[in-house]
């Protein structure tokens, strides 16, 4: 007897050790991606004008710009550990060999490291900051006017300048916070913007777990740490610093109200506290709208299941999260457009469907090596990046509708 409890107990720590181990490796492989998006920095941009950083800078440039093979394989690397020791982590967490008490610490240990790396992908950060720049120090409206009317040094590793803010004046409003932080200093911008990226990631998460419980959604925990480590939502939302997730939990928010509102109506008819949940609802959906209108697309669903509630409103506005960028030219299809299917197909009844925009974050995330290789977005990158897309992730759908739950 015993001998049996002492094999339970080794048995038991040797898991505690793997799991800690697993929880290293990801910190650490988050970390050596911060290292890494530092290839990417703009050459006429320099961050700081401390001697070890400006050395550290020229290796990576020089790495980044004149090494793309090396750079190409590193990344997709990185891109293959990051999903495989997510998956690991997701096997352990089933297991119960891990709780959601211990990834949310490791999530914040990973914010932390990926708000110090380079937004790597994409210019839209510095887009983010100068139209707070425009407002707080030109006076100028940035939904009139255009960033190249302006001489500012910002202008030189800047994207997009020829043309007015592309967002409504929500996130205008939400920019102005992270810009007044920032001392018009453009590092500490940086880490202004993505600290409110950190905040919208976790109120993301807050009102995934406050969803569940009302819907009765079977594995809650399970589903709130898959998103909590995605790699692609951390690297394109907290390592990029892109704006998506605010709109997505104010979108989530609203539709945790109407549960409420919806709660109230059935139980005490109408009352007070009902209209103010209902008010509250429409309040966050239409914020969500103003900051990068794609949530309005929710709309109509939101209503169906109102009056039908066997809808599937996860699946269903998930499905039209992935098509609505299909509107635009497909050189446009940014692998960040993944973080609103990604965000809402939590909601689903089926987790195989959660299994499946999981399993395509992967492709989102490897559809970059195109980009790093040649370094630009010109043929044949976009064909490839779309291959990359498709072939794979869309050739096994069968096989995860086949799936058993």
């Amino acid at each position: 007897m015993l001998s049996k409890s002492a094999a339970m107990i080794s048995w038991v720590n040797m898991k505690i050790k793997t799991t800690h181990l697993l929880f290293t490796l990801y910190s650490l492989l988050f970390t050596l991606f911060t290292i890494y998006s530092y290839a990417f920095l703009d050459i006429g941009l320099t961050l700081t004008s401390f001697e070890p950083y400006l050395n550290f800078q020229k290796k990576m440039q020089w790495f980044g710009y004149f090494n793309r093979p090396k750079s190409t394989f590193i990344f997709i690397i990185l891109a293959f550990l990051l999903f495989t020791i997510y998956y690991l982590l997701f096997n352990a967490f089933k297991k119960r060999e891990t709780s959601i008490r211990d990834i949310l610490i490791l999530t914040v240990i990973i914010c932390g490291v990926l708000l110090f790396s380079y937004p790597s992908f994409s210019h839209d950060i510095f887009n983010y900051i100068f139209n707070a720049k425009m407002v707080l120090i030109y006076q100028a409206d940035p939904h009139r006017h255009a960033a190249m009317e302006f001489s500012d040094s910002m202008l030189g590793f800047m994207r997009n300048i020829h043309t007015p803010a592309p967002y409504f004046y929500g996130w205008t409003i939400i920019s102005l916070v992270p810009f007044l932080l920032c001392f018009n200093r453009i590092f500490p911008a940086i880490i202004s913007f993505k600290l409110f990226s950190v905040f919208f990631f976790f109120l993301t998460f807050l009102f995934l777990k406050k969803i569940y419980p009302i819907l009765k959604i079977k594995n809650d925990k399970l589903r709130l740490t898959l998103f909590l480590l995605n790699p692609l939502i951390l690297i394109e939302a907290i390592g990029v610093g892109h704006n998506d997730l605010s709109m997505m939990a104010l979108v989530l928010a609203s539709f945790y109200f109407l549960l409420k509102y919806k709660e109230e109506k059935s139980s005490k008819g109408r009352s007070s506290s009902g209209r103010k949940f209902l008010l509250f609802s429409v309040f966050c959906f239409l914020f969500s709208v103003s900051i990068k209108y794609t949530t309005i697309i929710l709309l109509p669903l939101f209503f169906i299941w109102y009056f039908r509630p066997k809808l599937d409103l996860g699946l269903w506005g998930a499905v039209l999260l992935f098509l609505l960028p299909f509107i635009r030219p497909l050189e446009q299809l940014h692998s960040w457009y993944l973080i609103w299917p990604l965000t809402w197909i939590f909601l689903s009844k089926k987790i195989k469907a959660v299994y499946f925009f999981i399993f395509l974050s992967f492709f989102a995330l490897l559809r970059y090596a195109p980009y790093i290789w040649y370094g630009n977005w010109d043929p044949p990158v976009v064909n490839l990046r779309l291959l990359v897309y498709f072939l794979v992730p869309f050739v096994s759908l069968p096989l995860f509708l086949k799936r058993k739950n």
